[in-house]
């Protein structure tokens, strides 16, 4: 007897040591691993060097798909906690608790000022009353002395949809890491915008580099002689240029790849006159070649000498007044400024709103280069066409087509990833003059990003009377409408850079198991009586069972 007191005693205390270790349990058997935490993301979560706060402003009178959302993050921080070094604790702020609508009117100025936009989302009740109300679908991930904002849902997004709400949830865990990265990493990563063949000027990119400062050290200049001047960076960008490259910079350039380096590759394929566009309504369509054409095909890709136009646009404002006549402005459906459809799969593309280019030219997937996998990641829709270079643009009959004779082509790419072991264009060759380097004939495993269009991250300037305003990178002066460019050059840069696999956090996919509507409404009182009566009767027979043995038992 003494001996079984002994072993209870020692499986209890065991027990007891487990459980002051083992705060919270949980065996995930999700299909898609929806509670799971990744590798990558613990391992930020692991090297993190104080106490971390959530400030989240999701909360107050919430629907039933908003509520959701908060839960699977309140629940994916307690799971993060698990496996964290220091702590992320949870404040829950409602910007909508206020004394007045004054105070209230303020609490949602302070946060969109800041960034954090709202939305308004409409609940209709069974009976068919209709209430609105304001949500901040935001948090904010705050240190001892940096705080980052962490967007919970795209504002675009249909705010009451389960499908809208679903990708939330499947984006919460990338969202809330990077934030975690910024926040444990006191140096940033350096990236560069290559110069010196008229690429976008500074005040152009001003917007794009803004925004990339989150992540980035951003830096601008030429290449000059030296092999080893893109050493330190972890990726750089060519934008838009219009002068060709030398075979100095061409060798730099595909030595920096070789060595493992990442390029951001945003180039027109044919140039055109804006000014004449304007003035005279006609522009001559001239072949693109600033002396690239070459590498790139090395690399697996070719952007044709052409233009694409798109039923699916946005628009322009034309003046449709007559000679003589008071100007008069009317917006019209502008194909050479297609809306771009965007891969779901992909990190970069996935639940970003449609990206927004300006006379782009196509991408041919080329070569033979078994050792480099290609996703594309945008295309135009299916109803677009395709204008070869030597040609012109003119608007009066680019207004006349008819549409269903002329956008024929479909779902030309415009965007492509490029990852894998590329091929020198320098193999078997000298390198140029004034450089003094050993050729490396194939790279390590890296990355590239193709774009046919530079246009892709610049941002508009406008004079005011208060001075010079820089739009934001995307924004449709004529719509009033932000488009998912901005997102897409940070998110391509991220990709580029990602050496930790936190980028591949953007791949995973929440099946949608949605309920159906139809039969819910038609049977909801069996659906309810069942729900409340079905436990009850397990209960019971649970309870008549037991008595029943009991007394069968010690009846004897």
């Amino acid at each position: 007897m003494r001996n079984k007191i002994i072993i209870i005693a020692i499986v209890l205390t065991a027990v007891w040591l487990a459980a002051t270790r083992v705060a919270f349990f949980r065996i995930d058997l999700t299909e898609e691993k929806r509670y799971s935490i990744s590798e990558a993301a613990e391992n930020q979560l692991k090297d993190m060097k104080e106490p971390l706060t959530l400030r989240l402003y999701l909360t107050g009178n919430l629907d039933a798909n908003m509520a959701r959302l908060k839960s699977e993050v309140k629940d994916l921080v307690t799971e993060m906690n698990m496996v964290s070094a220091e702590r992320i604790e949870i404040e829950e702020i409602d910007p909508s608790e206020a004394a007045d609508d004054e105070e209230r009117m303020a609490n949602y100025r302070m946060l969109e000022d800041r960034g954090m936009r709202g939305l308004s989302v409409s609940d209709r009740s069974r009976s068919g009353q209709v209430t609105e109300s304001v949500i901040f679908p935001w948090a904010e991930l705050c240190s001892s002395s940096d705080t980052m904002a962490i967007c919970l849902m795209n504002p675009g997004a249909q705010a009451t949809g389960e499908m809208s709400v679903n990708t939330a949830v499947g984006d919460v865990e990338f969202q809330i890491i990077d934030a975690v990265r910024v926040l444990n990493h006191a140096t940033l990563k350096k990236i560069a915008f290559i110069e010196g063949h008229d690429e976008l000027p500074e005040p152009l990119t001003i917007d794009i580099s803004d925004a990339l400062s989150r992540y980035f050290q951003v830096d601008r200049g030429v290449l000059g002689n030296d092999p080893s001047v893109l050493d330190p960076y972890s990726a750089i960008i060519i934008a838009k240029p219009e002068k060709p490259y030398s075979e100095s910079d061409k060798f730099i350039i595909d030595q920096y790849i070789m060595h493992g380096g990442r390029v951001f590759w945003l180039i027109d394929g044919v140039q055109i006159s804006d000014s004449l566009l304007s003035t005279g309504g006609m522009t001559p369509l001239l072949a693109n070649d600033v002396n690239l054409s070459d590498q790139l095909f090395r690399y697996g890709v070719r952007i044709t000498p052409t233009i694409v136009e798109d039923m699916q646009c946005s628009y322009m404002p034309v003046n449709m007044a007559g000679h003589g006549e008071k100007p008069r402005f009317e917006p019209i459906p502008w194909t050479f400024s297609p809306l771009l459809q965007l891969s779901p799969l992909h990190p970069v593309t996935k639940t970003l709103a449609d990206v927004k280019v300006d006379y782009a030219s196509g991408i041919e997937i080329v070569g033979d280069t078994t050792g480099v996998s290609k996703e594309v990641l945008m295309v135009t829709s299916n109803a677009s066409h395709v204008t070869g270079a030597p040609s012109e643009i003119d608007i009066m009959q680019a207004m006349k087509v008819e549409p269903q004779e002329y956008f024929v082509h479909s779902y030309v790419p415009i965007g492509v990833a490029l990852e894998g072991v590329f091929t020198s264009i320098y193999t078997h060759r000298t390198p140029p003059a004034g450089i003094n380097a050993r050729v490396t004939e194939t790279s390590k495993p890296t990355r590239m990003i193709v774009v046919a269009d530079g246009d892709v991250l610049k941002n508009d300037i406008q004079r005011t009377q208060q001075g010079i305003m820089y739009l934001p990178v995307g924004f449709d002066r004529v719509t009033q409408q932000q488009h998912g460019n901005r997102d897409f050059v940070v998110n391509a840069l991220l990709y580029l850079t990602d050496d930790e696999g936190i980028m591949q956090l953007r791949r995973r996919q929440m099946p949608v198991r949605m309920l159906n509507r139809v039969s819910v409404e038609q049977e909801y009182t069996a659906i309810a009586a069942w729900n409340v009566l079905l436990p009850i009767a397990i209960l019971a027979l649970f309870g008549f069972v037991f008595i029943f043995l009991y007394k069968r038992r010690y009846a004897r």
